[in-house]
């Protein structure tokens, strides 16, 4: 099955015949005032693709229109779907929040179940979702807390991982394991480096120096060393290249050259030694308290790596920061240069351009138009940058 047909498929109208199909069972019956809107979706390039929507119709026994959430996924799930077959592609269906891989997910959407876990009623607001991969829900009340939903054994390496770094001083604790599949955490103290970063024109003493954030990555405990290695972005520049392609086709070309490009360059640059790595750090990630880099949140990816990912990460998600919300970060390049200047006392020069250049090749994909073409304009000038600094 071509994941690209389904793609397609999935962000065209014609998918709401595939909705129809999965609330009815019958190809032949069509709801009254059917209407249905894409919430979201995540494709994986040559691996699959899911979305999650929202639908509505009407039911002659009821004055008012019925709503729902289907979850629908070229993935081979098993459990909890419905198989619908459009054309010559397979598709699974599923009724939201009862994820057939985040077999935990319906239980931690439930505002009265969750209140038990924590001993407080609370109020739930979903902030991430990936169908049949992750969420995370806020707890907010009088007892506030964030639920991540996994499957089981990725919640068990997450809680491992949370513990380990909880120890050093440098995560919000574990508060509960209610069921397999969720990790409940305390709310981590301070703000994030986000919000440091749009309060800096006006508070410039809450922005960490760059000397902070470097701090913060080596207290990172040597345990971490013992944990599995993921790889990094540089490490999946043509999986990123290949869903970079998807979202521009007419530049497909120039990316597959751009990833070359990258490759060849890292190949031929010195490489730092092994040492313990977040994997995600990027601005969300780390929080901060009297303008210095305190704490790091989404623990999930720690372990073994190089240090100038984990720069490369963070320089490569904030370079995107002023075409996301130009109104917010309107000098964030003049924070970057003074982070770059800083980190390439640490790393080698070229290798941390390059590498920031695959981390922005890897935010491509899942955008519109305008920002995917920005957004691969800037990885290109990372390497030109690193071929200076090479």
């Amino acid at each position: 099955m071509s994941i690209e047909k389904a793609l397609a498929l999935i962000t065209s109208p014609e998918v709401g015949e595939v909705l129809q199909l999965a609330l009815t069972g019958d190809p032949n019956v069509r709801l009254a005032a059917f209407g249905f809107e894409l919430d979201r979706v995540h494709h994986r390039p040559g691996a699959d693709v899911s979305a999650v929507f929202r639908i509505w119709y009407d039911l002659p026994e009821s004055d008012h229109p019925t709503e729902e959430w289907l979850g629908l996924t070229t993935a081979p799930a098993q459990q909890g779907v419905a198989t619908l077959i459009h054309n010559d592609l397979v598709l699974r269906a599923w009724r939201h929040p009862a994820d057939p891989m985040l077999t935990a997910l319906p239980a931690a959407c439930d505002a009265e179940v969750v209140a038990g876990w924590l001993g407080a009623p609370v109020q739930l607001e979903m902030l991430a979702y990936r169908p049949l991969r992750r969420a995370v829900l806020a707890a907010r009340g009088a007892r506030p807390a964030f639920l991540k939903v996994l499957r089981p054994h990725q919640a068990d390496a997450l809680a491992q991982r949370q513990g380990m770094l909880h120890a050093a001083g440098l995560t919000p604790a574990v508060l509960g394991r209610p069921e397999p599949g969720v990790v409940i955490s305390a709310v981590a103290q301070g703000s994030s480096l986000a919000h440091a970063l749009v309060a800096w024109p006006q508070d410039p003493g809450r922005l960490p120096s760059p000397g902070s954030l470097v701090a913060l990555l080596d207290r990172l405990p040597a345990e971490v060393l013992g944990l599995p290695r993921r790889d990094s972005w540089s490490d999946r520049i043509d999986f990123h290249a290949a869903g970079a392609a998807v979202v521009l086709p007419d530049q497909a070309d120039e990316i597959r050259g751009l990833a070359a490009d990258l490759a060849q360059l890292l190949a031929g640059v010195p490489t730092g030694p092994v040492v313990p790595t977040h994997g995600d750090f990027y601005e969300a990630n780390i929080f901060t308290a009297d303008g210095a880099a305190t704490t790091v949140i989404d623990v999930d990816s720690v372990g073994p790596g190089r240090r100038d990912d984990d720069l490369a990460c963070l320089l490569g998600h904030v370079s995107v920061l002023p075409n996301l919300s130009p109104e917010h970060y309107p000098r964030v390049a003049e924070v970057l240069e003074t982070w770059r200047a800083e980190f390439e006392r640490h790393v080698h020069p070229a290798s941390l351009r390059a590498r920031t250049a695959a981390v922005i090749l890897s935010l491509v994909s899942g955008t519109d138009t305008p920002t995917a073409l920005a957004r691969l304009d800037l990885a290109r000038a990372w390497l030109v940058r690193a071929r200076q600094a090479a």
